[in-house]
């Protein structure tokens, strides 16, 4: 898939990614230099510098995170963007000064979607009814070292189906029900075996050491010798970084104590409410980097609001009711973004320092079940995305440009996980 010039960084995000790469480098030769290793050695053997890129890369100090909370078919009608951070729409009323006053960081965004609402569902996360959907392949990279890859979490998700036409993530099946989420999440780690491959690396350089001693000269000898030495410090180093303590999930574990009502509206905001703390708590745990929350399905089954079901509440209750439930179901995305912001991960620093949020639908309007002008937003303090800044706009772009633009934020090749982008004037990157 070839991608036009619109979808290459900007020039502030090259600079950006280039400092990124610089200060990896940096941390990466300083590991190599506490584990006793000269970067000389590293060159003798391209299997050491793999194996020591690869516990780099899981030891990383300040790995990148993102959350994606659907809530399902699209806005408060055109009441969702709003002028300044301090000045909301309707819709947005939560994000803002009057609510969690959170807006100074998010870059609200009206995207389209391109299938409006019913089946549409996927198209939020750039997936559709066959392929993966975004968070599955950024779970693969950013979780690659993670207990858990990717959470999926639900309120009133899978009242209406669970088909790809319904269900936001092809990673399988949400979790509903708070208690169950902290149960499988905070009840015991994942075994995940044993990992035999440093032990493997090491047996293999040695091994190799050992065949050509006879064969060298004493000056040879000498520096064979000193790698050797040297291959058996690192491998005692990595053990000692292998064997460290696991999270202790207890002191991560949120106070659920049971399931909220979700029948009503209010209650499914409550109930929603729960699972960001679920996602919160895992992330502040570092169990996992990649979570996704689907907060209601556009068939608008398992709930009521106002004598309407979710589905007749837009297609008979008018704008007077459908507006009221949209903005009180948007108060759960302010109150993650929060949630982030006020709670630290294992260094120290807010959680959303390191965590791209990204609030997805499926539709623009569901009254009139436009693909248009649908909320998109993103809220972070990650440096690649301009470190915490508000903006707001219409654009040309679609669900796919959106992602496309996240994607390339958290340092990740978007050809390899959006197909289909094509540009647009998302702006995300600075």
């Amino acid at each position: 898939m070839n991608f036009s010039k619109n979808d290459k960084p900007n020039d502030k995000a090259v600079e950006s990614q280039k400092r990124h790469v610089q200060k990896a480098r940096r941390g990466f030769l300083d590991m190599v230099s506490k584990a006793g290793i000269a970067s000389s050695t590293l060159r003798y053997s391209s299997l050491l510098g793999g194996v020591m890129t690869a516990r780099y890369a899981q030891a990383a100090d300040s790995p990148k995170r993102v959350v994606f909370c659907y809530i399902h078919s699209g806005a408060p009608e055109n009441d969702f963007r709003p002028t300044s951070a301090t000045n909301m729409a309707g819709g947005t009323y939560h994000y803002g000064p009057q609510g969690h006053d959170i807006a100074g960081i998010c870059k609200f965004r009206g995207v389209d979607t391109g299938v409006a609402v019913h089946g549409g569902t996927r198209q939020a996360l750039g997936g559709g009814y066959n392929g993966n959907t975004i968070d599955v392949d950024l779970g693969n990279v950013l979780g690659a070292t993670s207990y858990y890859s990717t959470i999926f979490l639900g309120s009133n998700a899978t009242a209406a189906g669970t088909g790809p036409g319904i269900i936001v993530s092809s990673g399988g099946q949400p979790i509903e029900q708070p208690t169950a989420a902290v149960e499988k999440f905070f009840g015991a780690l994942p075994d995940l075996g044993n990992d035999e491959t440093y032990k493997k690396s090491f047996a293999a350089q040695k091994a190799a050491v050992e065949a050509v001693k006879k064969k060298l000269g004493t000056e040879e000898q000498a520096r064979l010798s000193t790698h050797f030495k040297a291959l058996e410090k690192l491998e005692s180093r990595i053990t000692e970084l292998s064997s460290a303590q696991a999270p202790d999930l207890n002191a991560c574990k949120p106070n659920i104590a049971s399931d909220p009502d979700d029948g009503q509206n209010a209650g499914m905001v409550t109930h929603a409410k729960l699972q960001a703390d679920v996602i919160t708590a895992a992330f502040a745990c570092d169990i996992t980097r990649v979570a996704v929350m689907q907060i209601g399905n556009h068939q608008g089954g398992g709930w009521n609001y106002k004598g309407f079901d979710g589905h007749s509440a837009g297609h008979s209750g008018g704008a007077s009711v459908w507006n009221a439930m949209m903005t009180e179901k948007f108060e759960v995305p302010a109150y993650l973004i929060k949630k982030l912001s006020e709670t630290n991960d294992s260094n120290g620093q807010p959680l959303i320092n390191s965590t791209a949020f990204c609030q997805v639908s499926c539709a623009g309007n569901g009254l009139s079940h436009s693909s248009a002008d649908s909320p998109f937003m993103l809220a972070t303090k990650l440096p690649e995305f301009g470190g915490g800044s508000f903006s707001s706009k219409g654009t040309a772009a679609s669900a796919k440009n959106f992602l496309s633009e996240v994607t390339k934020g958290l340092g990740v090749d978007p050809s390899a996980t959006i197909v289909g982008a094509s540009g647009g004037d998302v702006d995300l990157l600075s």
